[in-house]
């Protein structure tokens, strides 16, 4: 025969934890998406300049 529990709990701030890790994955993907465009931009030295 198993003895059961009801245990109640209450969490506060998780809304708060939830809406910044959501704004962090966009943060990344934006981030995600600059490295993309830097890596591709093509570099040209002209007499000793990069430009």
């Amino acid at each position: 025969m198993e003895d059961k529990k009801v245990i109640e709990i209450e969490i506060t701030g998780i809304e708060e934890a939830s809406i910044k890790a959501a704004r962090l994955v966009e943060l990344l993907k934006e981030a995600k998406s600059l490295a993309n465009e830097i890596a591709t931009i093509e570099y040209e030295i002209i007499d000793g300049v990069q430009v």
